[in-house]
């Protein structure tokens, strides 16, 4: 049975917390290199401490613990620059679809909808505006292997608003009609991508399918943003 996403987001804040413990402590032991053998030694005595294996009187919880801490390990491993192997990774993936389909795999990657959440997430990603113009031109697969479809609506005006003069079109119009007036630049574009029938242009008909939330990861997202900015031509008078 797959763990649901309220479960394992539970089960992500544990491990956060406890290796947010874990950084004064590894400061502390080698402020210098927080992957030397001191400070890993310290770490794992840590760990251990809090997430302790008493299989005789609570073996749910000794599982429970087994689990986090072999999760722990493995991420402490792999922040310290250890690379799995061929074997290991196929290991890893088996384990995972033993509990999650692809498109479970898929959602938990994916942005989703929180248009609010999804900005905090963005103001620590990189965009690349040209990795963005290839997902955008349909030449560099989203999550499941699906290429987007936004160059073939808006490469023609007469279904929906230019490429072209984004940037400037949202700047110079959109955020000064009153539903807009606390948003944000990234904000309107970020909502226009994962929730486009919250606002339909209205010269336009709403044809923008509600998919693209499911389909991006965050660096995804971050990058057609920042392809989308980089669109900054003059609008023609009318």
């Amino acid at each position: 049975m797959f763990v649901g996403k309220p479960k394992m987001k539970r089960l992500g804040i544990l491990l956060l917390i406890l290796r947010t413990l874990l950084l004064p402590v590894a400061a502390q032991e080698d402020a210098a290199d927080t992957c030397g053998a001191a400070a890993l030694t310290r770490q794992q005595e840590v760990l251990a401490g809090y997430l302790t294996l008493d299989f005789a009187n609570d073996g749910e919880l000794a599982l429970a613990n087994l689990f986090r801490l072999g999760a722990l390990y493995q991420t402490l491993a792999l922040d310290c620059g250890y690379a799995p192997n061929v074997a290991e990774v196929k290991v890893m993936l088996e384990q995972t679809l033993d509990f999650a389909s692809l498109d479970d795999l898929i959602a938990a990657q994916s942005v989703g909808a929180d248009v609010e959440a999804i900005l905090v997430e963005l103001e620590a990603t990189y965009g690349d505006p040209l990795t963005g113009q290839l997902l955008y031109n349909g030449l560099e697969p989203t999550l499941g292997g699906a290429p987007l479809g936004c160059a073939g609506c808006h490469e023609n005006e007469a279904i929906a608003p230019l490429t072209a003069g984004t940037w400037t079109r949202i700047n110079d119009i959109r955020l000064g009609l009153p539903q807009f007036e606390d948003y944000s630049h990234r904000q309107f574009l970020v909502e226009s991508i994962v929730r486009p029938m919250d606002y339909i242009t209205p010269e336009y008909a709403a044809v923008m399918p509600e998919i693209y939330g499911g389909q991006l990861t965050i660096q995804q997202l971050a990058d057609l943003v920042a392809f989308l900015d980089s669109q900054d031509q003059l609008l023609d008078a009318e």
